[in-house]
């Protein structure tokens, strides 16, 4: 019998609209990489842990009002890690660009609904207010991989739902993944990418 790949969940923040400056640019899904502005440093994305997620699939998770929608699942991924941050990264050719945030499947709606039924099982009795503030809680600061017949789902869901995608699914640019527009869009994504990585290895 195969095993079922290890699937890791990566929760992304919602954009801060009372920010001018904010471009909310991580991940960079052209470049297949996550990481590198150290935001998950002290959890998922751990220096010192980092090899734990060599060989892992990382399942993006994105909050909005419309709940926490699955916008993309990565290949297997390879961790390198940094003194202060680490990064992922894997073969974007193979995994493309993510789901718009409204064409994304639905990890959890605000009233309980799921795509992937096996992942309310982790956080339905987490004493906290409403369906995605229990996810939240539960998955912030988790690096805990997914049970087997979850993570087994979870694939399912994503494959069937990239099987049946249309063009205009998949985001164009990453901040279609969003949920909202930040304040500011980055239009120098590899300027900026380039930047992160020099300053991280520095």
């Amino acid at each position: 019998m195969t095993k079922t790949a290890t699937v890791l969940v990566a929760m992304l923040r919602q954009p801060y609209a009372e920010r001018p400056t904010e471009m909310r640019t991580d991940p960079f899904w052209e470049f297949g990489s996550f990481g590198l502005t150290g935001c998950h440093k002290t959890n998922l994305m751990h220096p010192k842990k980092a090899h734990e997620l060599n060989g892992a699939r990382v399942a993006f998770v994105q909050g909005g009002d419309a709940g926490s929608r699955l916008v993309y699942l990565t290949p297997p991924v390879t961790a390198l890690p940094y003194d202060d941050r680490s990064e992922i990264r894997w073969d974007a050719n193979a995994g493309g660009m993510p789901f718009r945030y409204e064409a994304a499947p639905v990890i959890i709606s605000p009233d309980g609904y799921s795509d992937v039924p096996e992942i309310i099982k982790i956080f339905e009795e987490v004493r906290r207010n409403g369906w995605m503030g229990k996810m939240a809680s539960k998955f912030r600061t988790r690096r805990v991989p997914l049970p087997d017949a979850c993570a087994k789902q979870l694939i399912a869901v994503w494959n069937a739902r990239v099987k049946k995608a249309k063009p205009g699914d998949m985001a164009r640019i990453y901040t279609d993944a969003l949920p909202y527009n930040p304040p500011k869009t980055d239009y120098e994504r590899r300027g900026t990418y380039d930047a992160l990585l020099a300053k991280a290895t520095a």
